[in-house]
């Protein structure tokens, strides 16, 4: 059994409101994992004395 009137176009301008959210989330997403990593490779390439592990020398 199929649906009995299905208008892609229509339904697309009725559902456009939530689409463009959504693809506006996925931008975010996309725009906070870029600079997670690139927080990520940032501390990576320079540690800072303070993140060392001591070491003791007898």
């Amino acid at each position: 059994m199929s649906a009995p009137s299905t208008n892609v176009e229509t339904e697309e301008r009725r559902h456009k409101p939530v689409l463009v959210v959504l693809r506006a989330l996925i931008a975010l997403a996309l725009i906070a994992l870029a600079g997670f990593i690139g927080y990520q490779i940032g501390v990576a390439g320079d540690p800072s004395p303070s993140a060392l592990p001591s070491v003791e020398t007898n």
